[in-house]
Formats: structure tokens, sequence, C-alpha cells
């Protein structure tokens, strides 16, 4: 998502998978987002995702214009290989888990230059994670966490939360890390409200299903609107 890559910069590149619907009786259909549309002030992006038997992210295509991205995800115990293509440009990234499914350490490729991230965590709170480029020193980032939510990494930015509605897949967050990765390093206790880093704040609106799944997000930084829907495929 545009939007992301620039606006978590810092976070190293975040960017769905499914969540389970909140309904108000016992029978509560397991549902998977298959489809995001994401509409920025200069392109509109459609993303269709698949899963595999386990219920993880198998494959993401995404299309904006005439631009088409795939990515295959292959998970082998603790590791997940990412493979991209992208026209004639084919490039595969690797995710170690821990126990926790959190994301221990990553190694993304661009051409011939590499960055190696590794993530250091208390219980399931990210506390600080190191990244290297190439052979250059690597960069440590820390990480501030209160009532369960990161509320500010050490780079300036600043993180609020809506405090009475429950973290759930298909929030800003969320969407951010496991469509870029397919598994998350940071794990919050409620719903991302906005971000703020200097001057710039990005501010993020919800719209709920009738099961109570996130079914769109506005976000509003300034004066640019994206707007983000989501379609699920439900089993009961």
């Amino acid at each position: 998502m545009k939007k992301v890559s620039v606006a978590f910069s810092s976070l190293v590149a975040l960017i769905l998978l499914g969540s389970s619907c909140s309904k108000k009786n016992d029978s509560k259909p397991v549902c998977k987002i298959v489809t995001i549309t994401d509409v920025s002030p200069s392109s509109t992006t459609t993303y269709n995702l698949s899963y595999n038997n386990d219920g993880k992210l198998s494959t993401l295509q995404s299309t904006s214009g005439s631009t088409t991205t795939s990515k295959v995800f292959t998970y082998n115990n603790d590791v997940i290989l990412i493979t991209t293509t992208s026209g004639s440009d084919t490039q595969t990234d690797s995710v170690v888990v821990n126990g926790d499914g959190l994301i221990q350490s990553n190694l993304h490729r661009d051409g011939s230059n590499k960055t190696v991230t590794t993530y250091t965590y208390s219980g399931t709170q990210l506390q600080k994670y190191v990244s290297q480029y190439n052979d250059e020193a690597p960069t440590t980032t820390t990480t501030t966490f209160a009532n369960g939510d990161l509320t500010a990494i050490s780079d300036g930015e600043t993180f609020s939360y809506n405090t009475d509605k429950a973290a759930s897949v298909g929030d800003y967050l969320s969407l951010a890390q496991l469509i870029q990765y397919g598994a998350t390093f940071i794990k919050t206790t409620h719903q991302i409200k906005s971000f703020a880093f200097g001057s710039s704040i990005e501010n993020f609106n919800y719209t709920y299903d009738s099961h109570g799944n996130i079914s769109g997000i506005t976000a509003t930084g300034g004066s640019d609107i994206e707007t983000i829907t989501y379609q699920y495929n439900c089993n009961n």
C-alpha cells in the first residue's frame, strides 16, 4: 500500500489476512479477506489474496494501472519464503518466526543488495530491531509500549489507539505487516487510531460489516485521503 511504505519507512516497509467474524450468536463464521481495494489521490491498487489449507496467506497479487506484482508465500516450519515477481524481475526474501509466531529476523533483497533485520521482544512486545544494509554498520531502533500498545519508536514517530476497540486483523497496522511478511512483529492490544512523525499526522477511521469485520478504512493525512475497502469469504 502506497502510504504504508512511506509512513512506516522506519518500521522497515510494513504492509491481510483473515479474521474471525464477530456475530451476536454462538455460531461464528471464519472469514478471510480475499480482495482489498486501495484508492489514493494518485492511484488505485487492487490486491487479491488466497490461502493454503492451514489458513495462512499463500498468494498475493496486486494490480495498479498496467503494473501487476505477485507474491508467493511458502512455509517451512519457522521459515517463510516470499517470492515476489514484477515484470521480468523476481526476488526471494525470507522471514524466520519465533515460538510466538512473531518475526525473529527477515532478509530482504534488492538486486545484489540485502538488508537483514533482527527483532528483540519482551514477551510479545517488540523492544528493538537492528537492521544492517550490506556490510554497513547496523542501526538500532527502540520502541516504547504502554497499555499493551506501541506508543513510540526512537526515530520520533508516535502512535495512538482506539482503546474501546481490540486490535484485529484488518486494522491498518495488521494490514501493513501481514501483506508484506505473512507474519507480524508489532502486536498491540488496541486498534490503531493515528500516528505522527514531526508535523505529519495520519488518522484512521473504520467501518464494519454485519459480522463485525472491518469493511473499510479511511486514512487522512493533511489534504490526502486514502480509502481502503475489503471483501471477505466467510465459511460457516
